[in-house]
């Protein structure tokens, strides 16, 4: 079970909504797999950007929220996009990681989300967030990370982890790990300044 999110953008059934999409320039919803994957190249930052819709933050305030790679890490360009919606507006910037060149190489992600405190945006993002189950498979759970409301969801055959919070009741943030302990989710939140975050307008 992954995360509910954009059910109001992209019209599908709960069932189908458990990858958190990623917002391309032309406003459509394009979900993201289990593992963490290279940013789309249609997302990436334009030359000549569009004006920011009102109500979120243009995506380049938020990329300098994105973590710095650690120490034998090499990190992708970061992308970023600012989109008026049918219904709300979205801005999401998003970075990939990755220690070494070996298949099963450690690789992370992390998208940033600015949805400008929409309310319908948030009732669908969160409404699975209460449900818990474990399996040998694996377990998703609901959390709560330094009052931050979260969810959490582990694959042991695809040896995945993610991991979904709020700060300041309107940016999303999610990291994605694979072929690392679940216990890094954690260590790269530290890696982002909440606390900022939760300030900027």
């Amino acid at each position: 079970m992954r995360f509910l999110w954009l059910a109001l953008v992209a019209g599908l059934p709960a069932s189908e909504c458990f990858a958190i999409p990623r917002i391309t320039q032309n406003g459509t919803a394009e979900a993201l797999p289990t593992a963490p994957s290279l940013p789309a190249a249609n997302s990436t930052p334009q030359a000549q950007a569009r004006p920011t819709p009102p109500g979120v933050v243009p995506y380049e305030k938020l990329i300098p929220f994105l973590p710095a790679a650690p120490a034998g890490w090499i990190a992708e360009k970061p992308s970023g996009s600012t989109d008026q919606i049918e219904v709300f507006n979205l801005t999401t910037v998003s970075q990939t990681y990755q220690k070494g060149e070996e298949d099963n190489a450690p690789v992370v992600t992390v998208t940033l989300i600015d949805a400008g405190g929409h309310q319908g945006y948030f009732e669908s993002a969160t409404v699975l967030w209460k449900t818990n189950a474990e399996t040998p498979d694996g377990y998703d759970k609901a959390v709560e990370i330094d009052g931050m409301p979260g969810y959490e969801h582990y694959s042991k055959a695809a040896n995945s982890s993610s991991l979904a919070v709020v700060a300041a009741k309107r940016y999303f943030i999610q990291i994605e790990v694979t072929n690392q302990d679940p216990k890094q989710l954690r260590e790269w939140l530290k890696k982002i300044d909440v606390k900022k975050l939760g300030e900027l307008k």
